[in-house]
This record gives C-alpha cells, sequence and structure tokens, in this order.
C-alpha cells in the first residue's frame, strides 16, 4: 500500500513538473514577459565577468537561458526558421559561456572571446525581430508574425 501512495505522489509531482515544463511562449506580449529579464541579467554578466564576481556570472546566465529557452516555442509556433536558428544558436552560445565560467579558477582570457559571441547572438536576433519602445523597452518588431 505505502509503495502504491509513493507511486502515486511521484506521478502527481512528475505530472505537475510536465506541465510547467510545457508552458508556450505563443504572443508578443508573453514572449516581451518571457525576454524582460534577458537584458538586465545579460548586464549584470558582463559587469560581473569583468570584475571577477563569476558567482554572479553563472547566477545570471542561468537567468538568460531560461529567457532565452523559454522563447524558443514562440518561434516554432510563428514558424520563423531563422529566429529558431538564431535562438538555438544563441542557447547554445550562452551554454558555451556557462562551461567556461563553470571552472575554478575561471580563464578569463578563454572565456572572453565566447561571451562576446554570446553578445553577437543575441544581439543578431535584436537586430532581425527586436525593438525598442519609448521607455526603452525591447519589443517583438511590428509586422514580424503577420496577423
Amino acid at each position: 500500500m505505502r509503495v502504491g501512495v509513493y507511486a502515486g505522489a511521484m506521478l502527481i509531482a512528475w505530472s505537475g513538473a510536465l506541465a510547467v515544463a510545457q508552458t508556450k511562449v505563443s504572443t508578443p506580449e508573453e514572449y516581451d514577459k518571457a525576454m524582460k529579464p534577458a537584458g538586465p541579467a545579460m548586464r549584470t554578466v558582463q559587469k560581473a565577468f569583468a570584475s571577477g564576481a563569476y558567482a554572479d556570472v553563472r547566477k545570471e546566465l542561468a537567468t538568460l537561458k531560461t529567457a532565452v529557452a523559454d522563447t524558443g516555442s514562440f518561434w516554432v509556433l510563428h514558424k520563423k526558421d531563422d529566429a529558431i536558428k538564431l535562438n538555438k544558436d544563441s542557447l547554445a552560445k550562452i551554454e558555451a559561456f556557462e562551461k567556461l565560467v563553470a571552472t575554478d579558477p575561471v580563464d578569463a582570457a578563454v572565456a572572453a572571446p565566447a561571451m562576446k559571441e554570446m553578445g553577437g547572438s543575441c544581439a543578431a536576433c535584436h537586430k532581425q525581430y527586436r525593438e525598442q519602445d519609448a521607455e526603452g523597452n525591447y519589443r517583438i518588431k511590428p509586422g514580424t508574425i503577420g496577423g
């Protein structure tokens, strides 16, 4: 009986985790909300890296990585193959940089070019699909997804 109760609890917990993992970003508003933490995270990564605060770099990279990963479904839903590629490239660059700053000690000379590549991949998507509003907040460029 106890095994059944534990199995049932595990199934419920797993189902909840799966539901969260399957949350889709489908509207420009959801996309903007999901990406909102990315800009501050990127700025903190750059400042923390420059000062050698690698624990802060790692923490903010997790925020950045989540934002980019969570928004991938938006581009898939809207069938934007080039944006899907940009999203995957950005995620790969974040992960490559993440691996370099996970070492102890961090070799800043090796990690710095990877950070630059990561920033470049983000900028490529922004150039194509994002613009700033009057308050300086980024949003999806009008006409990007039709409708």
